[in-house]
């Protein structure tokens, strides 16, 4: 039977084995469960069962849709394949979540800030090129900004973070960011997040905990080596 395979966790994790199916190598165990046609469905549950394992111990997250041809190939591919790498990923995540942190600013506040700071800079006259570079500069401007911005709203998050990522933005006004964090200090940086929401200009949003995603420096085993993506590996 075709298994799903959602992440890795010490064989005595203390709540896995009542969430999910274990599939068990000596000290390690990747939670599994029966493969079918994958869902967006089965996606949020992919991450919502990676989520709740995280607070009771450490997991490798398996990027959504992995599998295995059996509990056998669970075993010998994974596991027993990945095993030292795999234990040096545990033992580093060992009481660490993921939060993510996403600020999004009011584009005419961001905006006159630029100004004010580059504007003798700016060239608005001339032809299409001048005008096309002229934007180019502004939109960098804006991501420079941003950044130094968030830098200082966030910056008691990352103080007690151990490591921080940037993750990708939708918008040049938004900056979105992947800290790992003790798993103590999540409601101390949601709360410190939540308090954003009163700045003028400033939407803040939290999601914790989350899996380590982004913090995985070196893939354990991968169906396709040097991948990754939201979903893990």
């Amino acid at each position: 039977m075709s298994l799903f395979l959602h992440g890795v966790v010490r064989a005595d994790h203390p709540s896995a084995a009542t969430r999910a199916k274990l599939v068990t190598w000596q000290d390690l165990a990747v939670v599994v469960s029966e493969a079918r046609a994958p869902t967006q469905r089965d996606a949020l549950a992919h991450l919502e069962l990676l989520s709740a394992l995280v607070v009771d111990g450490s997991v490798v997250p398996l990027k959504y849709g992995t599998t295995a041809v059996g509990e056998e190939a669970a075993r010998t591919d994974v596991l027993a394949a990945s095993a030292a790498r795999l234990r040096t990923h545990l033992d580093r995540l060992a009481g660490l979540v993921e939060l993510h942190a996403y600020l999004r600013f009011d584009e005419d506040e961001a905006l006159q800030a630029v100004y004010e700071e580059h504007h003798t800079s700016w060239q608005v006259a001339g032809g299409l090129s001048t005008r096309i570079l002229a934007g180019e500069q502004v939109a960098q401007h804006l991501v420079t900004w941003r950044r130094t911005r968030s830098d200082a709203l966030l910056a008691p998050v990352a103080a007690v973070a151990r490591e921080q990522a940037s993750l990708p933005d939708r918008e040049h006004t938004e900056e979105r960011r992947a800290f790992l964090l003790p798993h103590k200090e999540i409601e101390p940086a949601r709360a410190a997040i939540t308090a954003l929401k009163h700045i003028a200009g400033v939407e803040a949003e939290c999601v914790a905990p989350l899996p380590a995603y982004n913090f995985l420096t070196e893939p354990a085993n991968a169906p396709t080596p040097g991948t990754s993506s939201r979903w893990g590996w």
